[in-house]
């Protein structure tokens, strides 16, 4: 297994307790991937590199849980209600025209009318019409990934949304959890995750990166070359990687495992740059508590750069003194839209600026918010998300090598969640081996997503 986040960890859960022998090559120094947080060496929380949600209409991620040895409950604390927070709001924000517009695509889509697998959310909003404040909401709504929810294909938004509000309508409420503790803590789910693995027998190599894979002549399998010169010979390869590290990984690979992929240089790069979603985490800590809450995504999520804040207050007992509180944030650097009142992007501003201008735009709406004592920039990470291409072709008749990632397809979630990289993982686990414990994914989309192109193949092809 290549790659040690939540998907990568899924596979090799799945496989070792069906019985392989099974080893992770994670190039980080521990595991977790996005939802690992950043803590320094004596363990106190530094930052998250984006804000992690977890949500109520969840199947796979209580089950998998379970299999760790633990609860969900015991990780996540409800902050936040989407049929008070977003519901409510998105649909008073929503002009009559607005509504019937969606309502009629929404119905449209659901008959298998319209072009939706096509039709970004982007190029919908441009084309039809809508307002700007419900343009605004529908920005917000992947609440993490502004420049994310414009590229999804209105199909994905229809699924992602239709979902939520499914959950809204039966139950009145659709909670948003929230981290409870960093999760790589001693007592997170990550460490809970990585001592399952362990019991089961799979082998971490963490700091480990791989640099080249290489063809075993005859046999199936694949040698993994790591940056310290190192061979090792596996059956079976798993890629649970982002798309600029598969991106490196296969230009430097044996001409056979690249061409696996159907898609030879300039093509691959693009599809990997259109499937690539990157946002800069930043972490603002203070000395006394905030005297209001922030709302969902913060005061300004709907407009300007469009970034999301989220408070964390649970997280006082990780946070070195003399901090009480923290607020988590991540923003598109790449986004397109310019500053509400700098006029700017934000890829003109240093990182450390974009934060401060974060900010100070949170106070301008609420002058009570102190101003933090200390920042913490985490970086740019990188997320997998699919687009109008689809899924990303394989086709490995000649090795056993296998996408655990959404980039294979047949994940119902599209965006960067805990949820969706679980499903990925555990159906890349199920391709390999059919006996493979299987995990609920609650109803399936109402179709797979196609391909654009008629000499593409279908996900089973593909995978």
């Amino acid at each position: 297994m290549i790659g040690g986040g939540p998907a990568g960890m899924t596979t090799a859960l799945l496989l070792a307790r069906a019985g392989h022998r099974v080893s992770i090559y994670e190039r980080d120094g521990q595991l977790g991937g996005l939802w690992a947080s950043r803590l320094d060496d004596g363990g106190w929380f530094r930052g998250d590199n984006s804000c992690k949600v977890y949500q109520s209409t969840y199947h796979s991620t209580p089950a998998l849980f379970e299999l760790i040895g633990t609860r969900w409950q015991d990780h996540f604390t409800a902050r936040h209600d989407l049929n008070r927070d977003w519901l409510r709001p998105f649909v008073a924000a929503c002009t009559w025209r607005d509504r019937t517009i969606l309502v009629g695509a929404y119905l449209q889509h659901r008959l298998g009318g319209g072009r939706f697998h096509e039709i970004s959310v982007a190029e919908f909003l441009d084309t039809r019409g809508i307002s700007e404040g419900c343009t605004a909401w529908m920005r917000a709504t992947a609440m993490g990934g502004i420049a994310g929810t414009l590229r999804m294909t209105m199909w994905e938004f229809f699924h992602r949304i239709g979902t939520n509000v499914a959950g809204i309508l039966r139950d009145g409420a659709d909670p948003l959890f929230w981290n409870s503790r960093p999760p790589n803590a001693p007592d997170g789910f990550v460490s809970a995750w990585r001592a399952a693995l362990a019991s089961s027998g799979v082998r971490v190599h963490t700091g480990t990166p791989v640099s080249r894979l290489e063809a075993r002549g005859r046999s199936r399998g694949v040698h993994l070359v790591t940056d310290d010169g190192q061979r090792h010979a596996v059956d079976a390869l798993f890629l649970a990687v982002p798309p600029p590290a598969l991106g490196a990984l296969l230009r430097d690979s044996d001409e056979p495992i690249a061409k696996g992929f159907r898609l030879d240089g300039a093509d691959l790069d693009a599809y990997l740059g259109e499937s690539v979603y990157e946002h800069l985490g930043i972490s603002w800590f203070f000395d006394r508590p905030l005297p209001r809450d922030l709302p969902l995504g913060g005061h300004n999520v709907r407009r300007g750069w469009h970034p999301i804040l989220v408070q964390h207050d649970q997280y006082g007992e990780a946070l070195e003194p003399p901090a009480v509180g923290v607020v988590v944030g991540s923003i598109a650097v790449d986004t397109p839209f310019r500053h509400h009142r700098l006029g700017t992007l934000a890829s003109e501003h240093p990182f450390a600026e974009i934060a401060q201008i974060l900010w100070e735009d949170e106070r301008l709406v609420d002058p009570t918010l102190p101003p933090p004592f200390d920042v913490e920039l985490t970086g740019i990470s990188s997320a997998t998300q699919i687009v109008q291409r689809g899924p990303l072709p394989i086709a490995m008749d000649h090795l056993d090598v296998f996408l655990a990632t959404n980039m294979h397809g047949q994940a119902p979630y599209f965006t960067a969640s805990l949820e969706s990289a679980i499903q990925a993982g555990a159906i890349a686990a199920a391709r390999f081996d059919p006996r493979v414990e299987r995990l609920p994914t609650g109803k399936p989309p109402a179709r797979p997503l196609p391909w654009t192109s008629a000499a593409a193949p279908s996900c089973a092809e593909s995978t």
